[in-house]
């Protein structure tokens, strides 16, 4: 009953064992598993960003590869945040395609996915991202104040740092356009801050730009100036898009200096990058202006030609402000070819100067005025004057000046501390991400400790089940050899009373087996014996086997005189057995001289030996018989097994048949380190 209670106990113990080890390896294949998915999922995941980020890059410079882009990024992602992010980028292809309204239908889609989404960081974001686009719509639209209500919400998202600085340039555009250059400055200069803390460099170029928009508008051509020289120096590497801006309001600058040939030169520059593109809003916006400074150089035709080009599409798209512009340029032609009657009738075309940019209305107001000098109407002259002056007057005035450069001071002073503040915002979201970070490091240790502890345990249990089952067979070996003594015993009593009366040389040999018995009995014994005791029994071996081999059998041995035999060891029998392997496998039945060669060497780590007989070779495969040493030669492998596994320096039994230049045989190697511990336990 005892005994049964016990065996219970440990199958409890084992079944307690294995689950705990199931456990764990069902944790790692999970965490494997999991880890492979992710893995897998991540790629893919950034190959859509990748995509997404291939098909913005795009848009201005290459609209069918960034269709091919977005496409294959909705096509590929499973994150429906993702999806409606390259969605709402592709909705600004149609933008560029001159589609405004089907461009419009697919932002204000993606907002209603958005606004059913719980708030998040990216969620806002991308909310943010499509305000400004719809912003920017109403912008096309020549509606600055529903631009504006957009471009605020975008800012109240908020949107994310980097997207930041477009968006305050967007809104820079909108209230410059309404003449309120002193708020225009004030977003321009928050995007410069953002820009600064952060090195977002590539938003500098449309700030300088922006700022240099500004101080022509103030007719501050030293300030423009200054500025639209700080953005050429980055304009090699700008887009497609920036450059032609670029190009147009540097053709702008020169064109309010009066210096026409110059900015002639810049819209040239403008429309041969738009030539072979299909950007319509840029290209006839770009008509627009050379045709004004064709007025100017007074090439009347060329004028007629490119005004022509232009107003089609601003009709088609009811463009109120660059209409207004072009009303301007052909009430100039008609002032400047005395067509009185014409310039009256496009005098009536428009009624309403509301929502018009002050630059512009100052154009067409002097046109206007012209007119009413040539027809000798100097009280509509003076009225045209007198209006132009107070336009004017509103943008270059004391205060507006005053203001902006408050906002130049200000900057100065407050730049620093929006970049601590934005520092202090950005290292707040690294320490978040590493201790979230350092959570996940943690969680995926333990289990890696847990794992590996399970494991080792699993490990040395099996190695010591294994010694085990060696000792086992090795003292059932031994306790055969003792049951077995017997019969030595009763073999030297009778070769003793045997040997009385034999003559010298069959006494000899009869002492020599008795000799050879003797020490194979205390060998059996021993887990090492001295190897100048196993040379002895080695010789005495080959001495006793000499006759049945033959006298055609050489022996030789070549002993470092560095090796200590008396007080080097080695496993008993290691030498004998493949002596023992030769003379009963490789040499019966072989015609020639019989070599057999011992070989002891001292080296640097342990003692090396070689035994090399140029006999049948080493057959394990063989046919084995009851003389064979295969069981000789499993013991003294089983023994080494559990011998190495104690040393860090291991032992060394190698058999190698030879087989070269017509020569056959086997060649023994064995290996014993200097301090090889000879212990089973």
């Amino acid at each position: 009953m005892k005994k049964q209670t016990m065996r219970i106990r440990c199958i409890k113990k084992n079944l307690l064992y294995s689950f705990y080890m199931t456990l764990s390896l069902s944790t790692l294949l999970i965490l494997g598993s999991c880890s492979d998915k992710n893995s897998l999922e991540n790629k893919q995941e950034q190959r859509v960003d990748s995509l997404i980020g291939a098909g913005r890059d795009s848009l201005f410079s290459d609209i069918p590869a960034a269709k091919k882009y977005l496409q294959e990024a909705m096509n590929r992602t499973k994150d429906s945040m993702k999806y409606y992010d390259a969605f709402e980028a592709y909705s600004s292809i149609y933008y560029l395609e001159n589609k405004y309204d089907s461009g419009l239908l697919m932002k204000q889609k993606t907002l209603v996915f958005l606004e059913k989404q719980p708030k998040a960081t990216r969620r806002q974001e991308l909310m943010a991202s499509v305000y400004n686009a719809i912003g920017v719509y109403y912008a096309q639209m020549n509606k600055p104040d529903s631009a504006i209500i957009f471009l605020q919400k975008s800012l109240q998202c908020p949107p994310s740092i980097e997207s930041k600085p477009d968006l305050y340039i967007n809104l820079s555009d909108q209230y410059k356009f309404k003449g309120d250059l002193p708020t225009a400055t004030y977003y321009l200069r928050l995007g410069l801050a953002v820009s600064d803390s952060f090195d977002l460099d590539k938003f500098k170029f449309p700030i300088y730009l922006g700022l240099g928009d500004i101080y022509l508008g103030l007719r501050d051509f030293k300030r423009a100036d200054e500025y639209y020289l700080r953005a050429e120096k980055d304009y090699p590497n700008r887009k497609f898009n920036e450059k032609v801006i670029f190009s147009n309001n540097r053709g702008n600058y020169y064109y309010y200096k009066k210096e026409y040939k110059k900015s002639l030169a810049c819209f040239k520059r403008a429309e041969k990058d738009l030539e072979s593109t299909n950007y319509d809003f840029f290209k006839n916006m770009v008509y627009g202006n050379i045709s004004d400074v064709y007025l100017n150089l007074n090439q009347l035709d060329s004028c007629k030609y490119y005004y022509e080009k232009a107003e089609p599409y601003f009709k088609s798209i009811d463009h109120k402000t660059i209409l207004y512009y072009i009303n301007a340029t052909k009430i100039g032609v008609a002032v400047a070819e005395n067509n009185f009657a014409l310039a009256r009738k496009l005098q009536q075309e428009i009624k309403s100067d509301e929502g018009i940019e002050p630059n512009i209305l100052s154009v067409r107001t002097e046109y206007l005025e012209k007119l009413a000098l040539k027809t000798n109407d100097y009280k509509s002259a003076y009225q045209y004057l007198k209006k132009r002056m107070i336009v004017n007057d509103s943008l270059r005035d004391d205060a507006t000046q005053q203001r902006i450069a408050d906002l130049d001071m200000q900057y100065k002073q407050d730049s620093t501390l929006m970049k601590k503040d934005l520092l202090i915002q950005k290292k707040s979201a690294e320490a978040q991400t590493f201790k979230l970070s350092t959570y996940l490091w943690i969680l995926i240790s333990l289990v890696g400790l847990i794992s590996a502890i399970f494991g080792y345990y699993i490990i040395k249990k099996r190695n010591n089940m294994q010694r085990m089952k060696f000792i086992e067979q090795i003292s059932n070996l031994r306790i055969g050899n003792i049951r077995n003594r017997i019969s030595p015993h009763f073999m030297f009593n009778v070769l003793n009373n045997e040997m009385q009366g034999v003559d010298e040389e069959k006494k000899q040999r009869l002492f020599t087996l008795i000799h050879l018995l003797r020490k194979s009995l205390e060998m059996t014994e021993e887990t090492s014996i001295m190897l100048v005791d196993e040379i002895d029994f080695a010789k005495a071996y080959i001495e006793l086997n000499k006759q049945k081999v033959g006298d055609n059998l050489t022996v030789s041995w070549d002993i470092s005189e560095h090796v200590d035999l008396n007080n080097a060891r080695i496993i008993p029998m290691m030498l004998q057995i493949p002596i023992e392997n030769a003379l009963k496998h490789g040499f019966p039945g072989m015609e020639g001289e019989k070599k057999l060669s011992i070989k002891i060497l001292r080296e640097e780590e342990g003692i090396r030996i070689f035994v090399t007989d140029n006999g049948k070779g080493y057959h394990p495969n063989g046919v084995s018989s009851p003389t064979s040493t295969g069981t000789g030669l499993r013991v003294l492998n089983q023994t080494l097994q559990i011998l190495n596994a104690r040393n860090r320096q291991k032992a060394v039994f190698l058999i190698q048949n030879i087989g070269t230049q017509g020569e056959t045989g086997t060649k023994v190697e064995i290996f014993i380190p200097h301090h090889y511990k000879y212990e089973y336990k």
